[in-house]
């Protein structure tokens, strides 16, 4: 999907015909996990600061398996936000029981693995060429067209 991605939002999204929704995929420990709630926190703050802060800790996924509370803590607040409000929302407890309970959900759904492309409860997995993903798309556009 990271290579349909750009291509998709660009399409669709911001022609306002689809909307993207994230959803969180925990199969990597702790890193996933706590990657998850960092981005849930920095969203928070900014919507748009969610998506900075995934693509940031995307980038550097190969430091995320040794990562401490502290360095997400710090790739946070490099990345502009607000330290006291992310590491309340960090800390507390609800924000990763959300976390996990999103991925519950996701796991209840059959999605085991990444990348997935759920359309309206169509799902799709693995690195689906653009053509596919746009078919998809309008054919489910069409169908809900009045």
């Amino acid at each position: 999907m990271l290579g349909t991605e750009p291509q998709v939002i660009a399409d669709y999204v911001e022609t306002g015909k689809v909307r993207i929704i994230f959803w969180p995929v925990l199969n990597h420990g702790n890193p996933s996990v706590y990657s998850t709630v960092s981005a849930h926190c920095a969203g928070a703050q900014d919507p748009q600061k969610f998506w900075e802060l995934h693509e940031l800790l995307f980038q550097n996924q190969g430091d995320l398996w040794s990562a401490t509370r502290d360095y997400f803590v710090n790739t946070a607040v490099a990345a502009g936000l607000d330290r006291v409000a992310f590491e309340a929302c960090y800390d507390d407890p609800a924000t990763l029981a959300e976390v996990m309970s999103l991925d519950d959900i996701r796991r209840d759904r059959g999605v085991y693995a990444q990348p997935v492309f759920d359309a309206n409860g169509l799902i799709f997995a693995g690195a689906l060429p653009y053509e596919q993903v746009a078919a998809t798309l309008d054919t489910l556009l069409a169908q809900a067209a009045p």
